[in-house]
Formats: structure tokens, C-alpha cells, sequence
């Protein structure tokens, strides 16, 4: 018997031993949900990061309008016309309803009152 014989077993001599001792079945493995998982947890980070990225609904910010009474806007007129001599003070009561206007408008775009 050489040297290598006696470390190495042959194959003859190993088959007829496996045969004769039957070995315990394993269990049979369940599903393998470790890809499953990493994947389930990979795209709930994709979304908690996009979540961010929706766009928040806007709405208009309107500054709420004083209510003046017919009489304080005739007397506005009045003063209006006896200083027709005034355009600075014509043009910003005119920029005044305008803005006025546009603030009415947003009001009813926000659902608010005037």
C-alpha cells in the first residue's frame, strides 16, 4: 500500500458504505424570503424618499378686506374731486381698488368672504 493509498480512500470503498448507511432525510427548507425582504425594504425607502417630492397643495394667502360703508366711499369720492390737483393721491386710490379687486378675486378662489 503506497504512501497515498492510505490517506485517500477509493472510491470502490466508499460507495458500497454510503449505500448500506442511509442517512436522516433533511426537512424540506421553506420558501428563501431573504431577496423578498431586502427588496420589500429597498423600494419602502425609494417611496419614503419620493414622498417627499409631491407637490403640496397651494393656496392663495388673501388679506381680509375692511368693509367701508357707501358713505365713507362717497366721502372718498368727494375729497377726490375737490383736490383734482392731487394725481399722486388719485393714482394710489386707484392702485388702492385695484388691489382691492385682486384681493376680492383671490377671496373667492379660497373659498373665504370678503
Amino acid at each position: 500500500m503506497t504512501d497515498h493509498e492510505r490517506h485517500y480512500p477509493r472510491l470502490s470503498d466508499l460507495l458500497p458504505n454510503a449505500l448500506a448507511c442511509p442517512q436522516d432525510p433533511r426537512p424540506p427548507r421553506g420558501p428563501r424570503l431573504g431577496g423578498a425582504i431586502l427588496a420589500l425594504a429597498v423600494s419602502a425607502m425609494v417611496a419614503l424618499a419620493l414622498a417627499g417630492c409631491a407637490h403640496p397643495a397651494m393656496r392663495p394667502v388673501c388679506i381680509p378686506l375692511k368693509a367701508y360703508s357707501a358713505t365713507d366711499e362717497k366721502a372718498l369720492e368727494a375729497e377726490l374731486k375737490a383736490h383734482a390737483d392731487m394725481p399722486l393721491t388719485h393714482d394710489v386710490a386707484r392702485d388702492w381698488l385695484r388691489m382691492r379687486d385682486e384681493d376680492r378675486v383671490c377671496l373667492k378662489k379660497a373659498g373665504g368672504r370678503e
